[in-house]
């Protein structure tokens, strides 16, 4: 879609460039020089660390904002300034943070630096001078003029292995769907699948959906588990009132929902049940073979033998096709001797056996926390050089002011995760390394503030290890690790639990058919997707963790099912006016 030309801040002009790289080390020598308590100093230091990063960033991001010319051309412009400064300085502080190395001057190096480098840099994809810009946008069409059908986005840098960049041909849509064809079909049936099914039947669009209900919630994740994000944050977003998961407790006279209280892994997929009799009564609990290309839209193959075509299928298959598995442990894979926590439901089977379980985050410690209570001999082994656990919630008594950062699906101390949980259509503005940096960096590996009196000190924690290999042998595995200095460290176990986490690669989508699969512009295995979370096969849609690549960490959490559910929509409705 052609956007309004822009002159700020795509077409920095030299001597901008050259006063923004210098911003920051004018910040450096003003810390340096002048006294700590002083007005120019706290001056010259916060203009440039609100302002100065972000404005180097929005030349790699390419902002296209729609509302003309002048001062909202201007004010939209500076608020993406500001808030990737902000998102930026958060990267910067918080390895030092970490590490116990933070001062002021190193952080303001770091962004200098940071700064001078995105200045000087020519932005990706330049254009010819006099050239006018396009991009993808949802911005409103110019009046008087057709809209172009939305396709892909031309300025990212990835595409399918061996290809160059091109657009794909759009299908023509028939003006009316015969008997056995359907304007939409949606394929899942966890909370973003519920999410768009609920959300498309508001704007009347005709659609099918097919699943199981929480499918991947229910045979994916083990018994006894309890959801690391937080109540408020945990409700299946829908058009309607009266469908979240406090109204679920209500109605089934559970306690109240709050902060203070976890939710347990049964009652949320019973919320989920819930809300799916509710609101998607006509889910067809069956799943579907094989999505094809086919003249106009898409043929789906069910597992019942059917047949059907559908103009725009909604892809929402949850985070089970992607788990990742390092490729060290490939080997003990194929023996039976490693395996990803995805797999299984029931810990209890590696009773009295010893367990390594890589990783630091939620699921790595919740998972040793469950073999430690069902006798098995847990040892998390993990590349940080320590085990975090979340804050617990303000008690309501001044604590909530002096805990820092917004709320996030997390809860509150985490400023960058609530930050971006608020940003997914800004995420997606940002250049596509920088995406896939602030998807592996936010949120930071920890377990939740209600695990720590259950795992800490319960088992071993080996902090600081590298996994170099695995050698699988005689029924048991050998782990050769590195620690922090480089020493390297064997241990033995019976089996190896990656709590690895999930790496989108449509590559393993085996319900996409080969040639379809192919086809698809990908960025480091996931899908490009345009605002309107459509991919570059025209009607493909792709939601939840698929699309966490394209708009941010906030696709990783159901808080998320909102944001996705209407844009969707919003492209889905207007796909059919066209």
């Amino acid at each position: 879609m052609t956007t309004l030309p822009m002159s700020l801040p795509g077409r920095w002009r030299w001597p901008s460039r050259i006063a923004l790289a210098l911003s920051g080390w004018l910040a450096l020598a003003a810390t340096l020089a002048l006294p700590d308590a002083g007005v120019v100093r706290m001056l010259v230091v916060c203009v440039f660390l609100l302002l100065c990063p972000g404005a180097a960033a929005t030349r790699w991001a390419k902002p296209t904002p729609w509302h003309g010319k002048g001062w909202p051309l201007v004010v939209e412009t500076a608020f993406l300034a500001v808030l990737l400064s902000l998102c930026l300085a958060v990267l910067a502080v918080e390895p030092f943070y970490l590490t116990g190395t933070f001062t002021s001057t190193r952080v303001i190096i770091t962004l200098a630096a940071l700064t001078s480098l995105l200045a000087l840099l020519p932005p990706p994809g330049g254009r010819r001078p006099g050239a006018r810009p396009t991009d993808p946008d949802d911005a409103p069409p110019v009046p008087g003029t057709r809209p172009a059908p939305t396709t892909d986005i031309r300025h990212e840098p990835g595409t399918r292995a061996g290809t160059a960049p091109r657009t794909p041909h759009a299908r023509p849509r028939s003006p009316g769907p015969p008997s056995d064809r359907v304007t939409i079909a949606v394929v899942g049936a966890g909370p973003y699948g519920l999410a768009s099914a609920c959300h498309l039947q508001a704007a009347r669009v005709p659609l099918r959906v097919f699943g199981q209900t929480m499918e991947s919630w229910r045979a994916h994740m083990p018994e006894g588990m309890f959801l690391q994000t937080v109540p408020a944050a945990s409700a299946i977003a829908t058009p309607r009132h009266g469908h979240a998961l406090a109204d679920f407790r209500a109605a089934r006279g559970l306690a109240g929902a709050d902060d203070h209280r976890p939710v347990p892994l049964a009652e949320y997929i019973d919320y989920g049940r819930w809300f799916q009799e509710h609101l998607v009564p006509e889910l067809e609990p069956c799943r579907v073979r094989r999505i094809s290309s086919a003249e106009g839209g898409f043929r789906l193959l069910l597992d019942t033998g059917e047949e059907l075509l559908a103009a725009s299928v909604v892809l929402a298959t949850g985070a089970v096709p992607y788990a990742y598995v390092p490729r060290a442990l490939r080997a003990c894979v194929e023996e039976g001797l490693a395996s990803h926590t995805s797999r299984h439901r029931d810990l209890r089977r590696f009773a009295g056996e010893r367990v390594a379980v890589l990783g630091a985050g939620q699921s790595a410690l919740e998972c040793a926390t469950l073999l430690h209570e069902t006798r098995a001999r847990p040892t998390v082994v993990a590349r940080t050089s320590a085990v975090l656990f979340d804050p617990p919630p303000p008690n309501g008594s001044g604590e909530r002011s002096r805990r820092p950062g917004p709320g996030s699906p997390l809860g509150r101390g985490r400023p960058l995760l609530g930050a971006v949980s608020r940003s997914g259509a800004a995420c997606h503005r940002l250049p596509a390394p920088l995406r896939m940096e602030l998807l592996r960096a936010v949120p930071r590996p920890s377990g939740a503030w209600w695990l720590k009196e259950r795992a800490a000190g319960r088992f071993p924690v080996l902090c600081g290890r590298t996994l170099v290999a695995a050698e699988p042998g005689y029924g048991v595995v050998r782990l050769r690790l590195l620690d922090e200095h480089g020493w390297p460290e064997d241990i033995v176990v019976d089996h190896v639990l990656a709590a690895t986490g999930y790496r989108v690669d449509i590559r393993r989508l085996d319900v996409l058919d080969p040639g379809l699969r192919q086809s698809l512009r990908v960025f480091a295995g996931a899908p490009v997707l345009t605002p309107g979370f459509e991919s570059s096969a025209p009607g493909l849609y792709f939601t939840g963790l698929a699309a966490a690549p394209s708009f941010g960490p906030l696709l990783r959490f159901v808080t998320g099912t909102g944001f996705a559910a209407r844009r969707l929509t919003a492209a889905v409705t207007a796909g059919k006016r066209r």
